[in-house]
């Protein structure tokens, strides 16, 4: 089967030298195309740059492993099978935005990738933006707010892992305020309630599987309804590192047992991707 990641971190430990390795491994299970999340500038502080990392992803990111996918470039040309889409995480990038999403854009990033955590999340155990950068919740949105403007109007869409139980209004004005750019709603907002009246207001409104998972295990017929209900907006997504494909492929094999209707499966892993980045299918 023929799939597309809307999902992947490209961080990894291994040598650079083994990414082309790793891309003939997903074009083996049948990957033909993901968007690939690059933390092109951060911190020089391992500490500061942990404040923005769920804690279960410290031992993964260093600064070395930082270092290795600055210029992701040269290995996203690796592979010949697989169509490689460049998102800029602009996780720690908040000054001369405007400048920098012009930038980063020329050099050929086509989305933008947010973590928006302006507070401290006790879930996934994230020190959040007050404390990484002394910034009030006001100040994020306005940040945020830039970065959005600014990828927008450069043809950028937008992947945002957000809480929407608690800044559903703020993402809200962002997707409302730019209908010609698409956003995926990360992991569902955290929220079937929240999210479901966005996907019914906005059409260019998306989410997208990662690592959902557990929850979905635990209430497989509630999640297939939701599923099976707003199926033309829900993209699949591992939310893997590159440097561990082998999750891709996990994520992948429990969604193929997990639906059994064949053209629901296709249109979630193949046609939602093309059309969220308005692609023309060949």
């Amino acid at each position: 089967m023929e799939f597309y990641d809307a999902h992947i971190h490209f961080l990894f430990k291994c040598p650079r030298s083994d990414i082309e390795r790793i891309l003939d491994y997903l074009a083996g299970i049948g990957l033909r195309g993901f968007d690939a999340c690059v933390i092109a500038e951060y911190p020089s502080d391992i500490g500061t740059v942990h404040k923005m990392v769920p804690e279960g992803y410290h031992k993964d990111i260093t600064l070395e492993v930082l270092d290795n996918q600055r210029d992701p470039f040269p290995l996203l040309k690796e592979s010949s099978q697989i169509k490689i889409i460049p998102y800029l995480d602009a996780r720690f990038i908040e000054n001369n935005i405007e400048q920098k999403i012009d930038m980063y854009r020329r050099m050929g990033f086509e989305g933008l990738k947010l973590l928006y955590i302006p507070e401290k999340d006790d879930v996934l155990i994230t020190r959040g933006m007050e404390q990484a950068f002394g910034r009030t919740l006001k100040q994020s949105e306005m940040v945020t707010s830039l970065l959005i403007e600014n990828a927008s109007s450069r043809d950028m869409c937008v992947l945002i892992h957000i809480d929407l139980r608690k800044y559903g209004e703020f993402v809200e004005e962002m997707i409302k305020s730019h209908p010609l750019t698409n956003f995926n709603i990360a992991h569902f907002g955290f929220s079937r309630r929240a999210i479901a009246p966005l996907l019914e207001k906005y059409d260019n409104c998306y989410t997208d599987l990662s690592s959902l998972i557990p929850f979905i295990k635990k209430a497989p017929g509630v999640y297939k309804e939701f599923i099976e209900r707003y199926q033309g907006r829900i993209l699949f997504g591992s939310d893997t590192l590159i440097g561990k494909p082998e999750e891709a492929k996990s994520a992948l094999d429990f969604f193929l047992h997990y639906f059994d209707d064949q053209e629901l499966l296709t249109k979630i892993s193949n046609e939602n991707y093309f059309k969220f980045h308005k692609i023309e299918k060949a």
